[in-house]
C-alpha cells in the first residue's frame, strides 16, 4: 500500500512539473528573410534552457504581436505597403494548442505605414497599432470571433512624429501614445461605440526635447507611468493622478562614465512591482533599478545581455529569467536575474532578426 502512495504521488509530481514546463511558452516574432521563419513559439524549463517548438512564416516584418481570446495573436507588420495598398498590416495567427502549431486567420491593411506596436483595446473589441513610419495611431474594429474587420480610425501627428507604443490607464481609462519624435506622450480616450480616438484636454505629457521616449511601464495602481527615452538613454517617472502631470524624477540608463553610442529600448516591471528593467542597445546589457514606495528609482545595476541590441525582453513567469531578443546578432537569449546568484547566461535560440518576445499566459 506505501509503495502504491509512493507511485502515486511521484506520478502527480511528474504531471504537476509537466504542466508547469507546459505553461512557460514564449512566443518571439521579428522581421522577414528569404527561407528563415519570422515567427517561432518555444519553451523554457525551470532551469533556464530553451528550445523552439514550432515555427511560422508570416512575412512582411512582423515586428510585434499582442494577444487576443481563443488563441488568436495579432502581429503588426512593420511595412509600408500591405496587400497592394499604403499603410501596414494586421496579420492576425490562431494557436492550435493541441498540435502546438499556428494556423493563419486574416490579414487586413490598418492605414498607416510602419506599424511597430499593437495592443489590444481594454474592452477587447479593438486593435490599436502604434505607426512609427508614418506618424500615425490606428484603430481597427475586430468582430465577434476577434478577426480584425475595419479601420475605424487614424490619427496623423505629422512628419516629425514616430509614434512607439499605446499603453492603457485603468484609472483614468484613457490610452497613452509614447511619441519618439515628438518627445510627448499623447493622452487619448477610445469611444468604444464608434471606434474614434478622442484627445484629452491635457493633449500629451512633455518629455525632456531629444529624449525620444520609447516604450513605457505603468504600476498596478496607476500612480506612476515609467518611460524608457531611447535616445538619451535615461528612464523619467511620472506622476500621473492629476492633469498637471510632472515628471518626479529622470535617471540614466547607462553606467557612469560611458560615452559610446547607446538606445534605450524595453521597459518591463517585475509581477510584484519592486524592480524595473530596461535594455541598452550598444552598451549591449540590462538594466534593473529597484522601484521605492514613492516609485522614484534606485542607482542602476546593470548585466550583460548576452548579444547584440536588445530590441525586446521578456520576464518569465518564475520571475528567475529574462529572454532576450538580440536583434543584430540573431538570437534570444535567457539570462538568470535570480539575485542569489553571480549573473549567468544560458545558452541561446539562434533566429532571424528577433524583435519581439513574450510568454503564453494563461
Amino acid at each position: 500500500m506505501k509503495n502504491s502512495i509512493k507511485i502515486m504521488l511521484i506520478s502527480m509530481t511528474v504531471i504537476l512539473s509537466s504542466c508547469q514546463k507546459s505553461d512557460n511558452l514564449f512566443l518571439v516574432s521579428g522581421y522577414s528573410a528569404e527561407n528563415k521563419t519570422d515567427v517561432m513559439l518555444c519553451s523554457l524549463n525551470d532551469k533556464g534552457s530553451a528550445e523552439m517548438i514550432s515555427g511560422f512564416t508570416v512575412g512582411d516584418n512582423p515586428s510585434y504581436f499582442t494577444f487576443g481570446k481563443n488563441n488568436l495573436v495579432y502581429f503588426a507588420n512593420e511595412v509600408d505597403s500591405f496587400n497592394l495598398s499604403p499603410g501596414g498590416g494586421i496579420t492576425t495567427l490562431r494557436l492550435d494548442e493541441e498540435r502546438k502549431q499556428f494556423v493563419r486567420e486574416s490579414s487586413v491593411n490598418q492605414g498607416g505605414g510602419g506599424p511597430c506596436h499593437i495592443t489590444l483595446s481594454d474592452d477587447g473589441k479593438y486593435l490599436i497599432t502604434a505607426n512609427y513610419g508614418s506618424g500615425s495611431v490606428s484603430v481597427v474594429r475586430l468582430n465577434p470571433d476577434g478577426i480584425p474587420k475595419r479601420v475605424t480610425d487614424v490619427i496623423f501627428y505629422g512628419e516629425r512624429s514616430h509614434p512607439h507604443m499605446t499603453l492603457y490607464n485603468h484609472r483614468k481609462q484613457i490610452y497613452y501614445v509614447s511619441d519618439l519624435g515628438l518627445n510627448s506622450i499623447h493622452q487619448l480616450r477610445l469611444d468604444t461605440t464608434i471606434g474614434r480616438l478622442m484627445t484629452e484636454d491635457v493633449p500629451y505629457l512633455k518629455c525632456k526635447p531629444g529624449s525620444g521616449p520609447r516604450h513605457m511601464a505603468i504600476d498596478k495602481k496607476n500612480v506612476n507611468l515609467f518611460v524608457i527615452n531611447e535616445l538619451n538613454s535615461t528612464i523619467s517617472v511620472f506622476n500621473i493622478l492629476s492633469d498637471t502631470t510632472d515628471v518626479k524624477q529622470t535617471v540614466s540608463t547607462l553606467p557612469e562614465g560611458y560615452q559610446d553610442t547607446s538606445y534605450c529600448a524595453d521597459l518591463h516591471l517585475s509581477a510584484n512591482g519592486r524592480k524595473l528593467y530596461g535594455s541598452n542597445r550598444g552598451h549591449n546589457s540590462l538594466v534593473t533599478f529597484a522601484v521605492g514606495a514613492n516609485g522614484k528609482l534606485s542607482s542602476p545595476k546593470h548585466q550583460s545581455c548576452s548579444g547584440n541590441w536588445p530590441r525586446s525582453f521578456a520576464i518569465s513567469p518564475s520571475g528567475k529569467f529574462l529572454v532576450v531578443a538580440n536583434e543584430r546578432s540573431d538570437e534570444v537569449s535567457i539570462v538568470s536575474i535570480d539575485t542569489g546568484k553571480s549573473d549567468k547566461v544560458i545558452p541561446s535560440l539562434k533566429t532571424n532578426a528577433p524583435a519581439c518576445v513574450k510568454f503564453l499566459r494563461k
